[in-house]
C-alpha cells in the first residue's frame, strides 16, 4: 500500500459480536479521503430511507484520514460520522487529540460499527486484537470516573478512550462522545448512538507506527508551522489564550450572541476573555497529538463553584452559548456548566441553546416556573442553568423532555415558544450570528448536519486580496456584509476546502484558509503522507463529493428545501450593541440560496442533477 494507510478496516457486529476485515484498493482511499467521507459512505451504501437513528441498524464510522498520525500541526483529528438522533439526517462530528492517531497506529483506517450488543459493552482494539467487553463496571459513572477505571485496566501510555457519558446511556438526543478528557465529539448526538447500541466506548492501545512515503517531507512541514505561528495572528492569540482568548475581538465587531441571539454584544463581555482572567483560575495547557500549537486550555477553580481542569475549559462557543447568551458573565459559572456538560456528556452548543429559549420564554410569559418545575429560571441565574443539564442529563422532569430538542420542546411549551427556538434541523446555532455574517446566514440553512460554523469559512475571506481569497478561486473581494454572486461563490468554494480538511481530518486552525500552511502545502501533505500527487483540483472535488454525498442521504431521508431554512429571529432586528439594527435579508437569503443550489450543481429544489451526479462518480449513491 501507498503510505499513510495499511489498507485495512475493521468491522464490529455488536448484535452477534463478530469481527471481519476490509481491504479497500488506493482508489477507495483516493476518493474519499477518510473522516466523514468514509463514514457518508457507509451510511449511504448500508442504511436505508426508514433506518431509526437509535436503531441497531445504523451505522457508526470512526474513522481517521489518510493523513493522520503524523507529527505535523493540526493532523490529529477523527471523525465520527452516523444517522443522527437529533436532525434525523446526517450526523458528522471530529475531535482532536490522540484517537485518531492511535487507531491508526494500531493498524486500522477505520472502524465500522453496527447491530446492538446484548448487554452493556465496550469495544478493546489492541493492534490487531479485538475485544467486545462487558461495561457494567463504567455503567452510569461521569466521563472522568469511567476515565479513570479505563486507566487503571490499560495505563496511560499508547492508550485513547473514546466514550459516551450517562447522556449518552440515556440517549440524550444532543449527547456527546468525549474523546479522553480533552476532546469532544460534541455535535449532531453521536452520544445517544452509542447508547442505543449499549455501548459505552471504544478504548484503543496502538503500539506501532504509521508508515508515511515521506516524512523528511512531513518534519519539513512540522518545522513551517513552528516558524509561522509567531507571527501568524489568529493561531498565536488561541496558542497564548486558547479560543477563549478571542472573546473581546467578537464582542467588540457585535458577532457575540448574547440574550437568545437578540443581540451580538454583551456589555460585560470583556470578563469572559481568557486574557483578563485571574492567573489562579488559568488551569495548565494541553494539545492534540503532534501538534505545536497547543490551543487547548484548562481551567480549576474553588469559588463561587469549584472546577476541575482535568475536563478541560470551555472553548470559545461554549462561552458564548453559556456566558452572554444567557446573560451570565462570570466565567467560572461558565466554566461550571461547562464542566457538567462534559461530566454528563451532552453537547454545549445546542444545551446552550435549549437553556436560552427557556429563558426568553419565561421572560415573555409564555412557559410558567411550574411547567418548568423551578421557581427563578432565567437568564443571568447561574444555579438554574446548572439544575437544567443535571435535570437534562438524568432525564429527569422537564429534562426528559428537553433531553429530545428543540421541536418536543416546542411541542410540550406550545406552538408560541417557536420564535424563540435558534436552530436548523434540530441543530442548535453556534456563537457566530447570521445577521452580521451573511454567508453564515446561508450556510447554516443549506449545512446537511443542521447549522454548523465550521463548513465553511467565514465572511472575512471576501475582505482578503491575497492568497487566502484568490488561493481558492474566488478572484474577487468585496464588503464582508456583501451578498451578491461574489459572497456566494466564497462560501461554496470554501466549503469545499473545509469538506476536504473534515474528510482528512485536519484542524482547520492550522490549515484553514489564511492560517498556518498554504493551499500548495496541502498538497504537500498528501504527497509526503502517501506518495499520491494528489492536485489541489482533485482534492477540492473530493470535498464536494462529500457534501453531495452528504446532501443525498439527507434527501433520501425525506428532507428538501423547506428545511434549508432560518428561525424566524433572525430576521428580526438586533437590539444593541455595534451591530445594532442589522438582520438578515430575506429577499437576499433567498436569492443566495438559489444561488448555491445552481454553484453546487442541484436543481431549483435542491436536487443534485443526474449531471453532477454522474460527474463526482455518485450514481451508485442514487
Amino acid at each position: 500500500m501507498p503510505g499513510g494507510y495499511t489498507g485495512k478496516i475493521l468491522r464490529i457486529n455488536l448484535t452477534d459480536k463478530s469481527e471481519t476485515i476490509e481491504n479497500p484498493d488506493s482508489d477507495f482511499y483516493r476518493t474519499y479521503l477518510g473522516g466523514g467521507g468514509f463514514g457518508t459512505y457507509y451510511l449511504l451504501k448500508e442504511t436505508k430511507a426508514d433506518t431509526d437513528p437509535l436503531s441497531p441498524e445504523n451505522v457508526i464510522t470512526i474513522a481517521p484520514g489518510i493523513t493522520t498520525g503524523s507529527a505535523v500541526s493540526g493532523v490529529s483529528r477523527c471523525s465520527l460520522t452516523a444517522l443522527s438522533p437529533e436532525t434525523g439526517g446526517i450526523g458528522d462530528s471530529q475531535a482532536g487529540g490522540s484517537f485518531g492517531p492511535y487507531l491508526k497506529r494500531a493498524g486500522w483506517d477505520a472502524v465500522i460499527i453496527t447491530g446492538k450488543a446484548s448487554a452493556f459493552s465496550y469495544i478493546y482494539i489492541e493492534d490487531d486484537k479485538v475485544s467486545i467487553l462487558d461495561a457494567s463496571p463504567v455503567k452510569g459513572k461521569s466521563i472522568l470516573e469511567a476515565r479513570d477505571l479505563f486507566e487503571e485496566m490499560y495505563g496511560k501510555k499508547g492508550v485513547s478512550v473514546m466514550q459516551c457519558g450517562p447522556a449518552g446511556e440515556r440517549m440524550v438526543k444532543y449527547a456527546s462522545v468525549s474523546s479522553d478528557l480533552h476532546d469532544a465529539y460534541g455535535r449532531t448526538g453521536m452520544g445517544a448512538v452509542f447508547g442505543s447500541k449499549n455501548l459505552r466506548a471504544v478504548v484503543v492501545k496502538g503500539t506501532g507506527q504509521v508508515a508515511f512515503d515521506n516524512p523528511e517531507g512531513l518534519k519539513k512541514l512540522a518545522q513551517s508551522a513552528i516558524k509561522n505561528i509567531p507571527n501568524s495572528g489568529f493561531v498565536s492569540t488561541i496558542k497564548d489564550h486558547g479560543t477563549e482568548g478571542i472573546v473581546i475581538g467578537n464582542a467588540e465587531a457585535g458577532n457575540l450572541c448574547t440574550h437568545n441571539y437578540s443581540t451580538g454584544f454583551h456589555k460585560d463581555y470583556a470578563k469572559l476573555d481568557r486574557s483578563t482572567w485571574d492567573d489562579s483560575f488559568k488551569g495548565k495547557g494541553t494539545t492534540c497529538y503532534g501538534c505545536a500549537v497547543g490551543c487547548r486550555k484548562t481551567v480549576k477553580a474553588e469559588t463561587p463553584y469549584k472546577v476541575t481542569d482535568r475536563l478541560g475549559g470551555p472553548e470559545f462557543e461554549t462561552i458564548g452559548l453559556l456566558g452572554p447568551n444567557l446573560d451570565i458573565t462570570d466565567p467560572v459559572a461558565v466554566a461550571k456548566v461547562n464542566e457538567l456538560c462534559n461530566t454528563y456528556g451532552v453537547d454545549t452548543i445546542t444545551f446552550g441553546g435549549i437553556a436560552s429559549y427557556l429563558a426568553e420564554g419565561v421572560e415573555k410569559g409564555v412557559i410558567t416556573d411550574e411547567q418548568l418545575g423551578y421557581k427563578g429560571y432565567g437568564f443571568g441565574n447561574p444555579d438554574g442553568i446548572i439544575w437544567l443539564i443535571e435535570q437534562i442529563g438524568k432525564r429527569e422532569g422537564i429534562g426528559d423532555i428537553l433531553a429530545e430538542g428543540f421541536e418536543a420542546a416546542i411541542k410540550h411549551f406550545g406552538e408560541e415558544t417557536r420564535k424563540y427556538a435558534v436552530h436548523v434541523k434540530g441543530h442548535g446555532f453556534a456563537v457566530h450570528m447570521p445577521q452580521v455574517k451573511p454567508s453564515l446566514a446561508l450556510m447554516y440553512a443549506v449545512v446537511p448536519i443542521g447549522a454548523d460554523h465550521m463548513s465553511s469559512e467565514h465572511d472575512w475571506l471576501m475582505t482578503d486580496d491575497g492568497e487566502a481569497n484568490r488561493g481558492l478561486g474566488i478572484l474577487a473581494s468585496d464588503d464582508a456584509a456583501s451578498t451578491g454572486t461574489n459572497k456566494v461563490r466564497m462560501a461554496v468554494y470554501s466549503q469545499y476546502y473545509y469538506s476536504i480538511l473534515d474528510a482528512l481530518n485536519l484542524c482547520m486552525f492550522c490549515w484553514g484558509a489564511g492560517s498556518l500552511y498554504t493551499y500548495p502545502e496541502l498538497e504537500e501533505l498528501v504527497k509526503y503522507s502517501t506518495g499520491m500527487d494528489m492536485t489541489f483540483f482533485e482534492l477540492m472535488k473530493a470535498g464536494e463529493r462529500k457534501i453531495t454525498m452528504m446532501r443525498l442521504l439527507n434527501l433520501r431521508r425525506g428532507f428538501t428545501d423547506k428545511e434549508d431554512n432560518l428561525p424566524v429571529k433572525m430576521f428580526e432586528p438586533l437590539s444593541d450593541g455595534p451591530t445594532k439594527g442589522r438582520s438578515v435579508d430575506k429577499k437576499a437569503f433567498e436569492n443566495m440560496k438559489k444561488q448555491y443550489y445552481s454553484f453546487m450543481g442541484w436543481d431549483e429544489k435542491g436536487v443534485p442533477t443526474a449531471g453532477k451526479v454522474a460527474e463526482l462518480g455518485l450514481e451508485w449513491a442514487v
